[in-house]
């Protein structure tokens, strides 16, 4: 179920294609039933995993190797421990453990001896990490964080490996420097889409929050894109302009802010992408931006930018391999 470990290494949207199967039957769930019999019921290691075992239907071989590698157990004996066993014991009684395992058993004792080590066939005497303690304590509040916060856009599976390493962090921080992540992300690889539905989260998250001058920010991080969609300029026939959401969250906003001060962080927000090209120009923006906050149609404005920008090949040409003048 979990040999493609690829996962570990991205972030997905929740609503992104191409996810692998079972991408969301969480890992955590199964450390989970592990660590707490061995908590809160004084069952043993092997107890434990014998029992997530029989409910997962997983390999035990499989099982144990995830929880070593993760480090939610550890093994309580060294080298010189094992060395001590291991003179315990005659090489036919050390042939015998391996060939009760199938593991080949001929030759010298050292090498004997070799196989017993790399197989863990002596010296498994493991026991629960402060990890599986955290792992344990912090379930809940986790929990909380993604569904509150997370739940319908990203994968808990993801989140939990996040947060792993942040839990120390204030509550409030936590989903922020996640969601941030992604954008990162989304502006590293130049997806306009990704970036467009995480700026969109993070909007949504301090609009919940009450925070509107940092809404505000993601807001038109993401109306400057949809503006000048620069990462699509191979298929800018596509392109839908301004978002409803782009243009009811600046309506809502302007509730709340004075034009001057929209504009003006607009200004900001525009010189800080640093726009190596030039679809839409700085100063029609601008008058774009005036226009939705006063409440011009919005299916006019982009049947302008359309008509304009977007479907214009001379102007595309033109403002994609050159700043304009200008550019104020």
């Amino acid at each position: 179920m979990f040999d493609d470990n690829s996962y570990l290494e991205k972030f997905s949207l929740k609503y992104s294609e191409n996810v692998p199967k079972d991408y969301d039957i969480s890992e955590i769930q199964f450390t989970y039933d592990f660590v707490f019999p061995v908590l809160k019921q004084d069952a043993g290691i092997d107890e434990a995993i014998g029992g997530v075992v029989k409910e997962y239907k997983l390999s035990e071989d499989y099982l144990r190797e995830y929880f070593i590698e993760n480090k939610y157990i550890l093994n309580k004996a060294k080298m010189k421990d094992i060395s001590e066993q291991l003179n315990e014991y005659n090489t036919k009684t050390l042939k015998k453990i391996l060939k009760s395992h199938g593991i080949k058993a001929s030759g010298k004792r050292e090498k004997i001896e070799k196989r017993i080590i790399d197989n863990k066939l002596i010296g498994n005497e493991y026991y629960l990490s402060s990890k599986s303690k955290v792992f344990y304590k912090n379930k809940k509040r986790r929990i909380r964080i993604f569904n509150q916060y997370l739940s319908n856009h990203y994968y808990f599976r993801e989140f939990n490996e996040f947060y792993m390493d942040n839990y120390r962090k204030k509550e409030a921080n936590i989903p922020i420097e996640f969601i941030n992540i992604h954008i990162k992300k989304a502006m590293d690889e130049k997806n306009h889409e990704s970036y467009v539905l995480n700026n969109q989260v993070m909007a949504e998250h301090f609009f919940k929050k009450e925070n509107n001058r940092k809404m505000l920010v993601h807001v038109l991080k993401n109306y400057c894109m949809n503006i000048n969609p620069i990462w699509k300029i191979n298929d800018l026939e596509d392109h839908n302009g301004v978002l409803l959401e782009t243009y009811e969250n600046l309506v809502f906003l302007h509730d709340n802010f004075s034009k001057n001060t929209i504009i003006n962080t607009f200004y900001f927000i525009w010189d800080s992408f640093d726009f190596e090209k030039i679809i839409v120009t700085k100063y029609d923006a601008y008058r774009i931006l005036k226009d939705i906050l006063n409440l011009k149609n919005l299916d006019k404005i982009n049947s302008d930018l359309n008509e304009r920008f977007y479907e214009n090949e001379d102007l595309k040409i033109k403002h994609i391999t050159q700043k304009t003048l200008f550019d104020f």
